[in-house]
């Protein structure tokens, strides 16, 4: 755990503090654009009802194929620029530029699969790589789709393998990172995997390696996949399934909602912590 010297300071951190954010992890090739649709009109219901503005924050997964990170082992490879993967900001591009055009915060969504499945490598090999595919990816982001300004930034599981990688998530073009887990235990096994996670680097929100780092506090998550009825090879939902899945989203946003009108604060995006210069001291190195 890092020390406490490098917080949130002041009237407008404790606003921040008091806010919320909701994040939907869109990753799913069946169930993308269906998923936006339903999850935003949700989101519409709720600010009708509760009369307050909901901007949602989308981490659309973008990443190489399953077969190289199982079938390749070169740290070059991944370094070289992407080729084939999978892109879910063209896979929903309209609706993704729907919601931005509406307020919506259009982040990253990765798994570090290589490093999962790939346990016949050190770990040094496995970080390695991870570290020259986050650059090469989020380079390919930025090549692909300029019409999206990508800052922020989730793992899936929560899972970072290694934090040294947020010196490669700077470069790769990320100021903030949402993939802190306070309450994820340090040996928990991930996903049912062999790998396991590390120690919380921290409860409250700093600067590491350039990035800022946001746990996972006042944060409200669901995925694509959960509100849609599917069937995919690992996992499947039907529509009473569903709606559960809809009827728990609606009841946690709204009694954020209902918080929020009784503390003065408001549902926001990470936008604010792409400025932590302007709102927090720097904490760690390789801040430019």
């Amino acid at each position: 755990m890092v020390d406490g010297s490098s917080r949130f300071t002041g009237e407008q951190s404790e606003k921040l503090r008091n806010s919320y954010v909701v994040t939907i992890d869109a990753e799913n090739r069946t169930t993308l654009t269906e998923g936006i649709s339903i999850i935003s009109k949700i989101r519409d219901e709720i600010e009708r009802s509760e009369a307050i503005r909901i901007p949602l924050v989308w981490f659309v997964k973008f990443q190489r194929t399953w077969d190289e990170y199982l079938g390749i082992d070169t740290p070059a490879y991944f370094a070289d620029p992407v080729d084939t993967a999978f892109d879910g900001f063209e896979i929903a591009n309209a609706e993704l530029r729907s919601m931005r055009d509406r307020g919506d915060e259009i982040g990253w969504h990765y798994h570090a699969t290589g490093y999962v499945h790939r346990q016949d490598l050190a770990h040094e090999r496995r970080v390695e790589i991870l570290r020259a595919d986050l650059v090469s990816c989020g380079a390919a982001i930025r090549r692909r789709h300029p019409e999206f300004d990508v800052r922020s930034f989730r793992f899936g599981w929560f899972f970072v393998p290694d934090y040294s990688v947020f010196s490669s998530l700077f470069e790769a073009g990320i100021r903030v990172d949402a993939s802190v887990d306070p309450l994820k235990r340090e040996g928990d096994k991930v996903a049912r995997h062999e790998s396991t996670y590390l120690a919380p680097l921290t409860e409250t929100p700093l600067v590491l390696d350039g990035v800022c780092l946001v746990p996972f506090a006042k944060t409200i998550l669901t995925h694509d996949w959960s509100v849609v009825p599917h069937e995919v090879c690992w996992r499947s939902h039907d529509e009473a399934t569903a709606l559960r899945s809809r009827g728990r989203f609606t009841a946690e946003v709204t009694k954020a909602a209902r918080e929020l009108h009784s503390t003065g604060a408001s549902f926001i995006t990470y936008a604010p912590f792409h400025r932590y210069r302007e709102i927090m001291p720097v904490y760690g190195s390789g801040v430019e």
